[in-house]
């Protein structure tokens, strides 16, 4: 199985919401995909139908960017309307609340650790 290189697999049809909101859930949805397959590769039986670690953990690392673009693309009044239109259930709109704010911790930590980075050099 070879894997394709690209740099995102976020891809709304267009920019409506409703286009959005379809593009993030196939995200989420892979995101779950490349999680189970990664727990399951410790089994023999699956580990020779999954591929290879170093696949998989392309294929995550694509998943994760392709997520962190599509969180970026979906503001806290895209979600609130797109709740409102029902384009999202409850739980969905926990999910994405919740991977938004992980998103946000994240680039917090990079951006700190890059100014760290930045100033225990110039300290030298």
């Amino acid at each position: 199985m070879q894997a394709q290189v690209q740099e995102s697999i976020y891809h709304p049809q267009d920019h409506s919401l409703a286009s959005r909101i379809e593009a993030l859930k196939i995200v989420l949805q892979e995101k779950r995909n490349i999680e189970l397959s990664l727990e399951l590769m410790a089994n023999p039986e699956w580990s020779e139908r999954l591929g290879s670690t170093e696949e998989l953990q392309q294929a995550h690392s694509l998943i994760s960017n392709s997520l962190e673009q599509a969180i970026h693309k979906i503001s806290d009044k895209d979600l609130t309307l797109a709740k409102e239109q029902q384009l999202l259930d409850n739980t969905l709109l926990r999910e994405i609340k919740f991977t938004k704010a992980q998103t946000s911790i994240k680039q917090q930590r990079q951006s700190h650790e890059s100014f760290s980075h930045q100033h225990s050099k110039s300290d030298k």
